[in-house]
């Protein structure tokens, strides 16, 4: 025996130096060599181990260990060659693995045998990888039952391919009478498709390559399909090749769909416009029509800057409506601008998208609305510097009454000091009209009552027009509210007034213009005008909105004025249609808007209890008019508040240095030795904080970055707690 010993010790060392997980079994002792490393495959320390087979028991379940046991006795018995079982065991770790173990009679003592040695391998990655294939089988089958949708499997070592039965159905074979081949099914493609099937398949066999492929396939009875080819290379757990594996899809009805949607989209808008084809699943599932030079623009969300919740109410839009519109939309602040239309089709699950920069388009528009709303400045800038010349004069005369009165030692002086005070707010009146009459003009939407704003605005539009032509306003009692930006509703109706005007005077000097409105069916709101003047020519109607067109004199007019009234009500949804002439003989342009009708008139959100926040609290006010100034501190101390004043820089700095606490900074905007933004940043600086307020005598600023309520000049005592109690 001992030369039998030295031999399996150094048969141990070899097989050790290979690596191999190995087993021998001693009949005649019944103990089993356990090499190191399928002790380590079963958890253990990596070291050799000697033990009897009831070892095996912790391992293997009854049942499989009983079936082990008979194919080792068919062994023994000569019915078979050697012993190739594969069974699922279970670690020391607790873990379930499955191996596979080949062994066999290596050793006799006459005919009875003595020794069995055996290999073990795990193949539990294998055995994951074929339950996973089978999963994947069946899912495949149902995927291609739903979708059209078939699965083959070329296996490179049998030169076999094998397709699925939906593969069948698809390409109107039947699995009896055809047995797919390389060759047979690349036959199927057309012939112009035909090399670059070939070329795929020869690329994936050589160099495991992957490819995707889109095709046409002819079919019996002269019927063609198209197909979408995509394969993938299947490895086993030494990463070898094992396969090429693949679905195809029938596209067809899908193809149709989308050249049908290049028609219309190429109907539509011209092939500059970017068109993004997106599914439910946000994929971008066609653009070829999309006009983008490299990869990064051909990404929706990389040619329009918009966030992941702007895309998804717009979605959320389109699928509600079908379709929806919208005109000139920014969302970075006007940097970029674009008209966007989004179309939902149910039936393919398909969002079109059809965007258009149209930056600087805007720009220019706007840049004409505001030389629009200079040239209406200058026809009633003679008649807005009378009436503030009327203002002045009220006032100046009732301070010469009041210093007349003081002389003479007179107490009853309220009634000059009230007529200053009317005075003074009239002439506040005429300004903050013109400020908003000659503003940037504001794109901002905003719910509001459009009739409480004509009524608000009357005498803007009597600037407008000479004493001779009569301006009246007619208007049902209605209570209701459009979404439109405020401002241009209000600047559209002059403009139509302006032009109403001029046509008035091609007859003669005097006439009239009526502004009515009413309410139609479906929640629709009419606001029309009308004038007396020459009317328009029926020729002319279908070219009035058209841009520099007009049928004024020269020095009259170039044509702006209505194509941007145009362009305004079609950007936000609304129309305006005209008549050549109506009852009092002129022209009658109708506006229309989708409103929300009210019970009961639109009021705004109510202000808190004015200067419930003052008392005890302690502020500093800064303001270079030392009468203003005075004037607020006054106030603010009469209402309970701790008030310390500042009239320059230098002053502001002392007062800082010395000061504990403020609750509250009211500042100027501009100052002669500082900016309002400066002030603040000083007295932040100190504390943190403080809670700011700004006033400004400056009609024109219109700074967007400056974050601070401001209150403009002048402004009474009312006005000053309305503001703080914000």
């Amino acid at each position: 025996m001992k030369p039998r010993s030295y031999n399996l010790t150094h048969t141990h060392k070899v097989l050790e130096g290979l690596d191999e997980a190995y087993w021998e079994w001693d009949l005649e002792q019944d103990t089993v060599f356990y090499s190191a490393q399928l002790m380590q495959l079963l958890g253990y320390e990596n070291k050799a181990h000697k033990d009897s087979r009831i070892f095996w028991t912790k391992h293997f379940d009854e049942s499989n260990l009983t079936q082990m046991y008979q194919q080792i006795v068919q062994h023994l018995k000569g019915e078979i060659d050697k012993v190739d079982m594969s069974y699922p065991l279970t670690t020391n770790m607790g873990k379930s693995v499955w191996i596979n173990a080949v062994c066999k009679i290596i050793e006799y003592d006459g005919a009875r045998a003595t020794m069995m040695f055996g290999t073990v391998k795990n193949i539990t990655d294998n055995k994951d990888m074929f339950a996973q294939f089978k999963r994947q089988k069946n899912w495949l089958a149902l995927v291609g039952k739903v979708n059209n949708t078939g699965h083959w499997r070329f296996d490179f070592k049998k030169q076999v391919l094998s397709w699925s039965s939906e593969l069948y159905k698809m390409y109107g074979e039947h699995e009896q009478n055809f047995t797919p081949t390389l060759e047979n099914v690349g036959h199927l493609f057309t012939v112009k498709d035909r090399p670059l099937f070939r070329t795929k398949i020869q690329r994936a066999i050589e160099f495991a390559e992957p490819f995707y492929l889109k095709a046409t396939v002819n079919l019996s009875r002269a019927k063609k399909i198209k197909v979408e080819v995509i394969a993938e290379i299947e490895r086993d757990s030494a990463n070898n090749v094992q396969a090429v594996f693949g679905v195809i899809k029938d596209i067809t009805r899908q193809e149709d769909v989308f050249e049908k949607l290049k028609l219309l989209a190429m109907v539509n808008l011209t092939i500059k416009v970017p068109i993004f084809f997106i599914d439910d699943n946000d994929n971008v599932v066609y653009q070829d029509i999309s006009p983008h030079y490299d990869n990064a623009s051909a990404v929706l969300f990389n040619y329009i800057n918009f966030s992941i919740t702007e895309y998804m109410s717009y979605k959320k839009q389109a699928m509600a409506q079908g379709q929806i519109k919208y005109s000139s939309v920014s969302f970075d602040k006007y940097n970029s601008v674009f008209d966007l239309s989004v179309t939902y089709e149910a039936e393919e699950g398909i969002y079109i998208w059809i965007v258009e920069n149209v930056t600087d388009k805007f720009r220019q528009e706007q840049q004409q609305i505001i030389s629009n709303r200079l040239a209406l400045l200058g026809n009633t800038f003679g008649n807005v510097s009378h009436d503030i010349n009327n203002v002045l004069g009220v006032a100046l005369g009732a301070i010469e009454m009041l210093e007349l009165k003081f002389t003479k030692g007179e107490q009853d002086i309220s009634t000059y000091i009230d007529r200053v005070k009317n005075a003074i707010d009239k002439g506040k009146s005429v300004t903050e009209r013109l400020l908003a009459f000659t503003r940037k003009p504001t794109i901002k939407v905003v719910s509001f009552d459009p009739i409480q704003d004509i009524k608000d605005n009357q005498y803007l539009f009597k600037q407008l027009l000479l004493s001779t032509i009569n301006l009246s306003f007619e208007f049902e009692s209605m209570h209701c509210t459009i979404k439109f930006p405020q401002g241009e509703f209000i600047n559209i109706l002059l403009n139509l007034v302006l032009n109403a005007q001029d046509a008035i005077q091609e007859k003669g000097l005097s006439g009239k213009i009526i502004i009515s409105a009413n309410l139609a069916q479906t929640n629709r709101l009419e606001v029309h005008v009308k004038d007396s003047g020459t009317g328009i020519a029926e020729e002319n109607l279908t070219k009035i909105f058209d841009p520099f067109y007009s049928s004024k004199s020269v020095n009259k007019g170039n044509g702006i004025g209505l194509a941007n009234v145009y362009n305004t009500m079609y950007k936000h949804n609304g129309q305006i249609q005209v008549e050549g002439t109506s009852e009092l003989g002129g022209a009658h342009f109708t506006l229309i808007f989708k409103c929300k009708e009210l019970e009961q008139r639109f009021k705004a959100v109510e202000t808190v209890q004015p200067c419930s926040n003052i008392r005890g609290k302690k502020i500093l006010v800064l303001d270079d008019e030392v009468s203003i100034a005075e004037f607020v501190c006054l106030f603010l101390e009469s209402k309970g508040a701790d008030v310390i004043m500042a009239n320059d820089k230098d002053e502001l700095t002392t007062v800082l240095s010395r000061a504990s606490e403020f609750d509250i900074f009211i500042t100027d905007m501009i100052l002669p030795d500082l900016s309002g933004r400066e002030a603040v940043n000083m007295v932040q600086k100190e504390f943190p904080q403080v809670k700011v307020y700004s006033i400004s005598g400056y009609i024109a600023i219109e700074d967007r970055s400056w974050d601070y309520p401001v209150l403009r000049k002048p402004f009474n005592s009312k006005e000053l707690a309305d503001f703080l109690a914000h």
